[in-house]
C-alpha cells in the first residue's frame, strides 16, 4: 500500500488536494490511501518513519516556523525512498530544492486551478510507477544520506550499523568501508529482514555473524570485528 501525506496551509487548497487525490483514488484501481491532510508540518513531521511507500505532496510557502523545502529535507532525514512532489505559487524557488538534494518528483503549479486535477492525477501515476519500480533495489539496496551525497549500500555487504556519539549520527561497516549519516538506530533495524538490534548502540546483519559469546556477550562476525551485544539479545541469536 502507498500512503499519500498532504500539507498545504490555506485550508480551502488542502480540501481541493484532498478531492483532487480521493477522485484519482476512486477512479484508478491504484493500492493507494489517503493518510494524512494536514496545515501543520509539524503534524505531519510526527508522522514520519522509514516506510518507503509514500508520497507527500507539500506546499512550498506554508505559513508555519519552516517552509515546504525544509519540510521535505526533514522528511529526507529519515526517509530516503518516498517520492516528493511540491504544489506551489512559487516557481522561482525550483532551483533552490537542488541545493537541498531534495529527489523533487515533480513540481504542480497552482496558477493553473482548472488543470489540478489532470496533473495531480499524472503525478499520482508517475509516483505509483516508480514505486513500483524501486521495489526490487529496495530489496537488495538501504539508501542513505551521507553529506551532501545519496548512497546506494548494498545489504548483503553491510556488517552492522552503530550509534555514533554525535547525537543522530550512525555509522555503516561494510567489507571495505565506513559510511555515516544522520538517522536513528531504530529506524535502522527495519532497513532489512536480516537486520537484527542486538544493542541499544548497534544493529547487526545476522548473515555475517560468525559466532556469539554469551558470557560477555559480544558477536564475532564474518570479517574478524566483534561488536557489543546485550544477554537477551545473545539468547535470542544463539536459537536462530
Amino acid at each position: 500500500m502507498i500512503e499519500i501525506y498532504i500539507c498545504e496551509d490555506n485550508i480551502k487548497q488542502l480540501n481541493a488536494l484532498a478531492k483532487y487525490v480521493n477522485n484519482y483514488l476512486l477512479i484508478h484501481n491504484a493500492d493507494m490511501k489517503l493518510v494524512q491532510v494536514t496545515s501543520d508540518p509539524n503534524c505531519l513531521l510526527r508522522s514520519i518513519s522509514n516506510e518507503h511507500r509514500r508520497i507527500y505532496l507539500l506546499d512550498i510557502g506554508l505559513n508555519s516556523q519552516i517552509n515546504g523545502i525544509e519540510l521535505a529535507s526533514k522528511i529526507r532525514e529519515h526517509d530516503m525512498n518516498s517520492k516528493i512532489v511540491f504544489i506551489t505559487t512559487h516557481v522561482e524557488l525550483a532551483m533552490t530544492t537542488f541545493r537541498y538534494h531534495l529527489e523533487v518528483l515533480d513540481f504542480i503549479l497552482k496558477d493553473h486551478p482548472e488543470k489540478m486535477q489532470i496533473r495531480i492525477n499524472q503525478v499520482l501515476r508517475l509516483a505509483e510507477e516508480r514505486i513500483n519500480q524501486d521495489v526490487h533495489i529496495d530489496r537488495e539496496y538501504i539508501r542513505v544520506k551521507s553529506g551532501e551525497q545519496m548512497r546506494a549500500l548494498k545489504i548483503k555487504d553491510i556488517l552492522f550499523i552503530e550509534s555514533s556519539v554525535t547525537p543522530h549520527k550512525l555509522t555503516v561497516h561494510l567489507f571495505n568501508s565506513q559510511v555515516s549519516y544522520y538517522g536513528t538506530i531504530k529506524d535502522a533495524e527495519n532497513f532489512a529482514p536480516n537486520f537484527f538490534r542486538c544493542h541499544k548502540s548497534f544493529v547487526v546483519n545476522k548473515e555475517h555473524i560468525q559466532s556469539i559469546n554469551k558470557t560477555e556477550p559480544e558477536i564475532y562476525l564474518t570479517d574478524g570485528e566483534k561488536i557489543m551485544c546485550s544477554l537477551s539479545a545473545a539468547r535470542i541469536l544463539s536459537t536462530i
